[in-house]
């Protein structure tokens, strides 16, 4: 699974769907000075970000969801409606 996460952020970062041998050379090189933050950051202590209010809603609306369907206090059409209300986009 963490393949298609790399291959999503490669293709976001380089924003071209076969990139040159240049352009590949700059993206790997981003990426390894990304991943060289980030170990500096940990190895200090500083952890993950904290969550925002709205993803812990979020989380907990999915996780109520969840538990109600495996209660079988809903079933799974309900269950369905319920997870496609909670994670659609609101129009602005």
């Amino acid at each position: 699974m963490f393949y298609l996460a790399f291959h999503s952020r490669f293709n976001r970062r380089v924003q071209v769907n076969h990139p040159n041998i240049w352009s590949f050379i700059k993206f790997l090189q981003g990426e390894e000075n990304r991943f060289h933050h980030m170990r500096i950051q940990f190895s200090a202590g500083l952890g993950p970000r904290p969550k925002q209010a709205k993803t812990i809603a979020i989380q907990r609306r999915i996780d109520n969801l969840g538990k109600r369907y495996y209660d079988c206090a809903i079933n799974a059409m309900e269950y369905l409606d319920g997870l496609s209300f909670v994670v659609a986009k609101r129009k602005k």
